[in-house]
């Protein structure tokens, strides 16, 4: 007994297009467990990497993904990773993949590598330098072309 894999997946597909048409058509509202409109509306706001996850995800249900990332050091206590990052907005164009990275610029670079394995580009990187420490600071978004 049970749901044969066909019919399971009928009903997930016909369950996403609804759902697709139902956001097209403005009749949904929907805002993941966990998120507030404080945080949906953060576009000027430097958010920790928790925080920036659930605002890439809740901005990503409204068809948004990043177009430009700002990133700075929270705390730069030698042995102490924390960052801060800020995004601005653009609409996603239909079947891209896009992600998203804050470290330093070793790890970003295997980030890159990464990511180009999987068919994504960089297309927008920027690195900061704190003035006290030198210390480095890097964030990059990487995207499909389509």
């Amino acid at each position: 007994m049970g749901i044969d894999r066909k019919d399971s997946k009928r009903a997930s597909k016909a369950g996403a297009a609804m759902a697709a048409l139902m956001l097209l058509a403005g009749c949904m509202t929907h805002q993941p467990t966990g998120i507030d409109e404080r945080q949906t509306s953060s576009i000027n706001q430097w958010l920790t990497t928790d925080d920036a996850d659930k605002v890439v995800s809740a901005m990503s249900a409204k068809g948004m993904m990043p177009a430009t990332i700002n990133c700075r050091f929270a705390d730069t206590t030698p042995g102490q990773v924390a960052y801060r990052s800020k995004f601005t907005w653009k609409r996603a164009p239909a079947n891209t993949r896009y992600h998203w990275e804050v470290g330093d610029p070793t790890y970003l670079a295997s980030k890159g590598v990464a990511s180009s394995r999987t068919g994504l580009r960089r297309v927008f990187a920027k690195t900061v330098r704190d003035a006290d420490t030198g210390q480095k600071v890097g964030c990059s978004i990487w995207a499909s072309s389509n």
